[in-house]
């Protein structure tokens, strides 16, 4: 891991620079969203789930009246890979029509820093604290999916 990964550890006779949060409580409802970091990492393993290897995705979601990031990992286990095969097919790696059995490549991780997609967020309330949650990875709109001419995506001051 980075230094920036974990912090770095400060004396008690330090300077310091004022920092605020960045966290943002999005209402409950559908976003547009671009992947705007991933990172590889590990699962250990519980009583319900083997050990894994873990997609920890950054999304920037908007709606256009609220901006802010989602954190969200997705477990690269048989047991969770609907969950994968969704995002995929959201964000356009996958056909959307793709079915039950097709094969496809977990390698199809090292490109998704920049794509694009529909989610569907709720808030997640762990230890006393709510949380932005993705609930649903959103199939694209079959008319934005196949244009008939190629059109770049604009994104109005959400920040991307």
């Amino acid at each position: 891991m980075a230094d920036n990964d974990l912090g770095r550890a400060l004396g008690w006779e330090d300077d310091a620079q004022v920092q605020e949060s960045e966290f943002v409580l999005l209402d409950p409802g559908v976003y547009d969203y671009q992947v705007v970091g991933f990172e590889r990492g590990r699962f250990d393993g519980s009583k319900q789930m083997a050990a894994c290897n873990v997609a920890k995705l950054t999304l920037r979601c908007t709606n256009g009246a609220q901006t802010g990031n989602v954190f969200v990992n997705l477990m690269l286990n048989t047991k969770v890979l609907w969950r994968t095969s969704q995002f995929f097919k959201s964000c356009g790696l996958l056909p959307a029509d793709a079915k039950q059995g097709d094969n496809f490549s977990m390698a199809l991780f090292n490109q998704v820093v920049g794509r694009t997609g529909r989610v569907k967020l709720k808030h997640r309330v762990w230890q006393d604290k709510t949380y932005n949650d993705v609930d649903e990875f959103l199939k694209p709109d079959p008319v934005q999916a196949a244009p008939t001419a190629p059109v770049q995506q604009q994104w109005g001051g959400g920040g991307f």
